[in-house]
Formats: C-alpha cells, structure tokens, sequence
C-alpha cells in the first residue's frame, strides 16, 4: 500500500473521532504529510452565491477568501476549473508565467498573499448545486507543482470531499436524527438553499415534488425543532448553529397519530397488554383501548395483528 493509499485509509477512519467543524483544518494538515504545499484553501457554496458558505484556510491571511470572492471575474483559473469539475487544474495549464505575473488578478489578490502556484480542483452536484473547492499553494515561484503531484491530489481530493460528507452525516446519525438509511439528511440555511445533501436526500424529494431546478428546497421548512407532513414526505428541521440539519423520510401511518397514540401504536407492536401500557403511560387500561380503537378507525385497520402488519410494512419503506 502507498502512501497514498495509506492517507486515504486514515483520511476515513478519523471520522469516527474529527469533530465536524475541525474536519477540514485537521484533514488539511494531514495532507501535508502526502504533498508539498504552503497554504491551502477548503471551501463551499452554491452556484447562486458568489461567496463561500464555509471556507477553511492554513497558511494564509484570514482575509484571502474574501479577496478570492472579490476577484472571481478576473480570475482566469476558475473557468478552467469549471470546465474541469473532478480534475485537478495546474495554473501553468492554463495562464504561463509570464501573463500571470502580469494578470490582474495577480496584482489584485495572489501577489498580496504571497501566492506564486496554485494546484486547485472543484466538485459540483448539478441536482444540490453545491460546489466545493480545494486550492493548494506554494509561496516560491521555482517550485511548480510536478504531474504525480497533479494526479495525486485528483485522486486525494475527491476523497476529501466524500469523507467530509461521511463524517457530517456520520455525527448526526450519532444523535440518533438519522436511525438508519431510509431516513436522510441535508445542511440549507433559512431560505432552504441548500449547503450539503445527501444523495438519497434529493431522491426522496424529487420523487416527492419532482425535478426542481431552482437551488431552493421546493417546500416551506417546518419551524426549528419541529416537523411537518409534505407531500407524503415527514420533514424535520433540526438548528445547526446559523443553518439547519434537514431530515426527511417517506411519511407512515404513523405520522398521522397524535404523539400519544403513536406511543400506544408503539406499545402494541412490543406486545405489551393494556394494563402495561397503561401503566407505562398513566393512563387507564379503559382508555389506552379507546384511543386505540380510534387509530384502528382512522388507519383502516381491525386488530392489532392488521395494527403491527402495517406498521412493519411501512418502515421498510
């Protein structure tokens, strides 16, 4: 196994231990053991937006992302880039020396940085409209980044891209949000423009509303810790600091029930006698077989053999 390999192998099993916001950074710093770099650049948006919605640098100036977002007109690399989604771009492939030391975009944002090369790659999902860029630089012009370097961080970058993925969702599944893989999740802010998705997370509502072509949620989020019923889509917005964690899964018979019945539905499904559930839930046994009769009327169900059937079969689903 190269080192390459090895990185790779690593770069996934931190994500059990990496805290969500410090992934990057640490993700960065170990990338230095594998490619020669002096400052790098990680970050995200939407096509929509002309700024970052998350940018993380090491070795650089904290004001250079946004010298970066001012400049984006004049910048001839980033054409190139997104001409290139997935593959790594040289600045030598596309400007020589000579013309990018006499570009604009060198007086205006490089040269004040120190910046003299820069090996760069941009992911894009058409479906979420997220775009994701990884930039490295080297501070000494005599030190051109090399083809093995080239390919090595096309292949090292699509990998840091996927593992940040894993490793969000990874920890939201930990707070139990995500309890298994019918359920998925996506990062939008207020306005539902989406930061991250998961790919099941765009299925599920494209199968729900259809193809959307706008970079928007194509529903109203539900207020903050709460949930709603759309379109037989069950959405749940969780806050993650300024934005919100998105929850969705295809609605069931239960979502229907009024938080105490589905504790009873829930009951019934272990097995449990109206007596035990009642005491569980401190009520009397006349009234969980009430309520219960009620859930039988408004699912279409007539015993709790039917009742435990449909639930089943809902939540393979």
């Amino acid at each position: 196994m190269d080192r390459v390999d090895v990185f790779i192998a690593n770069l996934y099993q931190s994500i059990e231990h990496c805290r969500t916001d410090s992934f990057r950074e640490t993700a960065l710093q170990l990338l230095a053991n594998v490619l020669d770099f002096d400052a790098a650049l990680w970050g995200s948006g939407n096509y929509t937006s002309s700024v970052f919605h998350s940018v993380v640098t090491i070795g650089l100036e904290p004001d250079y992302p946004r010298a970066l977002e001012q400049t984006q007109g004049i910048n001839p690399i980033l054409p190139a880039l997104m001409n290139n989604v997935g593959h790594a771009v040289d600045m030598r492939s596309v400007i020589d020396d000579a013309a990018f030391r006499d570009s604009r975009i060198y007086r205006e944002c490089f040269s004040g940085y120190g910046v003299e090369r820069i090996l760069s790659y941009i992911a894009y999902d058409a479906r979420s409209h997220v775009y994701t860029l990884l930039s490295l630089y080297r501070f000494d012009a005599e030190r051109a980044f090399s083809e093995d370097e080239r390919q090595i961080f096309e292949r090292i970058a699509y990998h840091l891209i996927a593992a940040e993925s894993h490793a969000f969702f990874f920890h939201v599944a930990l707070r139990d949000r995500l309890p298994h893989t019918r359920v998925q999740a996506a990062v939008c802010d207020d306005h539902g423009l989406l930061y991250q998705a998961q790919p099941g997370f765009i299925d599920l509502v494209e199968e729900a509303f259809g193809p959307w072509q706008q970079p928007h949620l194509p529903f109203a989020l539900p207020p903050p810790g709460e949930s709603c019923l759309c379109n037989d889509l069950h959405i749940e917005n969780e806050p993650l600091g300024d934005l919100f964690c998105i929850v969705v899964r295809r609605a069931n018979p239960l979502d229907a029930l009024q938080s105490r019945d589905r504790e009873i539905v829930a009951a019934i499904c272990r097995g449990m006698t109206f007596k035990d559930i009642g005491r569980e839930l401190h009520l009397a046994p006349s009234t969980v077989s009430n309520r219960l009769y009620r859930v039988y009327r408004k699912l279409g169900v007539t015993s709790r053999s039917s009742l435990v059937r449909l639930i089943h079969r809902s939540s393979r689903y």
